[in-house]
């Protein structure tokens, strides 16, 4: 990684804002007018620093200053401190540097050295769940979690987490034909790109390049989406000519991607409680010639009349639920400081909440699909086991029988029955859908 003063400044002060705004360091870059104005290769070095120093802060703290951490400090001082220790940790900074460079600024001194200091740091005077945190740069309640739900692999989990997310793309088939010919767009434009796994519309980016400056992204073409959403969309299969209920639209990325799956046929009704996330959609909708969307805003705890009718009809209503979006802490590093045991537990009542309503509206024959990008059970699979004992009518639809046979097993758990992808499996986020039927 190139970390030089100017991408280590930026870096700071979009750290700073972060911790100050809680905002996305995503969101911060992008309202960032210098940087609006500098290179693509700039900006990029400047996010992935800034997500990696977001990302590994609960373990650069407590090796910098101990459990009390960097409490202590200005908000500007520890943002300085947490870019400098990723640098460390990258390699792109000598601990000696960082350690001249903070005190220049800040006239104190932090252990940069220690940052280099043996797993067995990390267990001194800790439970197993603490020292887990520490080593992974976690929070405590996700390590206990962690632990529980997947044992010995659950380090696996946590390394995939802190990992750079990959660019991966998804070719709108409203604009062109299939993917090899969104390949063979971007390569005459000079990026090169490869195939993912998993998703027969999804690519993946290496480098750089900005991808919103090419003409490609201009008329249409393709999307950014990680691949298991797009996995996710490729379970809910709505029928041809379908009614599709997006229940949590939010920006409409899986939107878009069931209005192309149609081919601009049936109808697909986006809704979501934030309205200003339904406009920025607007926008997507023209450029990605989706003609077969509309769009309304619902409230939190009841639906306009218009919204139940279309539900009682669809074939189809998506629930793509508020979680801790643990499994994309990859590319949202922040979720592992916005997220604790109370707010998880809020979480958990309102995917009931919207579990209860969707299913009561649901026709017969029809599917409601529950999708988190959560990797934690209490937000998957103990969701749909409380819906379906409390709602004798509802079974749950097998994924190996709506992905079919090996592909439908790789993507799959054990049992066959939940999409369940994560991180250090599939190289994709980590996400969960499930689909039940009304009998």
């Amino acid at each position: 990684m190139n970390a030089g003063p100017q991408v280590v400044r930026a870096a700071v002060d979009a750290v700073v804002a972060w911790a100050r705004s809680g905002r996305s360091v995503r969101d911060v870059i992008a309202a960032n007018v210098a940087l609006r104005q500098a290179s693509g290769a700039l900006r990029a070095q400047v996010s992935a620093l800034a997500t990696a120093a977001v990302t590994l802060a609960i373990r650069h703290e407590f090796l910098l200053a101990g459990d009390d951490g960097l409490r202590g400090l200005s908000a500007p001082a520890r943002g300085e401190a947490l870019v400098l220790a990723a640098a460390v940790a990258n390699g792109a900074w000598a601990p000696e540097d960082a350690a001249a460079a903070f005190a220049a600024v800040h006239r104190s001194t932090l252990p940069f050295a220690a940052l280099t200091a043996p797993a067995a740091a990390f267990a001194l005077n800790a439970s197993p769940e603490r020292a887990f945190a520490r080593e992974h740069s976690v929070p405590e309640w996700f390590a206990t979690a962690a632990l529980q739900a997947f044992g010995e692999q659950a380090a696996a989990v946590a390394r995939a987490l802190s990992q750079p997310a990959p660019r991966t793309l998804r070719a709108n088939l409203l604009v062109v034909r299939d993917r090899a010919e969104l390949v063979a767009e971007l390569a005459a434009a000079g990026i090169a790109t490869r195939a993912a796994t998993y998703a027969a519309t999804a690519l993946h980016v290496d480098g750089d390049v900005d991808l919103f400056a090419t003409g490609a992204y201009a008329r249409g073409a393709f999307e950014q989406q990680d691949e298991a959403s797009q996995v996710a969309v490729a379970a809910v299969a709505p029928p041809p000519g379908g009614k599709v209920l997006d229940l949590c639209a939010g920006n409409g990325g899986k939107t878009l991607a069931l209005a192309a799956a149609l081919r601009n046929r049936g109808q697909v009704l986006a809704t979501d409680v934030h309205l200003g996330r339904l406009q920025g959609l607007r926008e997507r909708l023209r450029r990605a010639r989706a003609d077969n969307v509309q769009v309304a805003a619902i409230g939190e705890h009841d639906w306009p009349e218009p919204v139940r009718t279309f539900a009682a009809n669809a074939d189809r209503i998506l629930i793509d639920a508020p979680c801790s979006g643990t499994g994309s802490w990859r590319r949202r590093p922040e979720g592992r400081h916005a997220i604790d045991a109370v707010s998880l537990r809020k979480l958990v009542a309102t995917q009931d909440d919207l579990l209860r309503r969707a299913a009561a509206v649901l026709r017969p024959g029809a599917r409601l699909c529950y999708a988190t990008c959560s990797l934690l059970p209490t937000e998957n699979e103990a969701r749909i086991d409380a819906l379906c004992a409390a709602d004798s009518g509802l079974e749950r639809v097998r994924m190996v029988e709506v992905l079919g046979g090996a592909f439908g097993r790789s993507v799959a758990d054990a049992t066959g029955t939940f999409l369940v992808l994560r991180p250090d499996r599939h190289g994709c986020d980590g996400f969960f859908l499930a689909i039940l039927r009304r009998r």
